[in-house]
């Protein structure tokens, strides 16, 4: 089983705390007060890897710090979500929940997107 890695927008999330508040209701089973639906932590890319991801982890990298970590729980067609931003998204999403925090996490720097790592709990 391969576990991947992927960056948390900074465009989106301007600090940390920002970021973190988001994670951490990501759990996909809690209905928080006013919204209709649990959240889910989803990552976006043109087609999923050849190698069958769910139940693996996706460690989320923040201002070049590994943060923490969220099983990936399924994978599906961008076109079946809700986005942020209003545009018509295309391709494939891996469905991600239950974030795991990791305190004083490897640095990790060089990339945007998502890649496959060695990385384990």
């Amino acid at each position: 089983m391969k576990n991947i890695i992927a960056t948390i927008p900074k465009s989106r999330f301007p600090t940390w705390e920002k970021a973190r508040a988001v994670v951490e209701r990501c759990d996909g089973e809690t209905i928080w007060p006013g919204e209709e639906t649990p959240r889910w932590w989803t990552v976006r890319m043109p087609r999923l890897p050849k190698e069958n991801l769910i139940g693996s982890l996706c460690y989320m990298v923040y201002d070049d710090q590994v943060r923490g970590y969220f099983d990936i729980v399924d994978a599906d067609e961008a076109a079946n979500w809700t986005w942020y931003s209003q545009r018509n998204q295309k391709g494939k999403v891996l469905i991600c929940a239950n974030w795991h925090p990791v305190y004083k996490g490897p640095a990790m720097s060089g990339f945007q997107g998502w890649r496959y790592t060695a990385l384990r709990p």
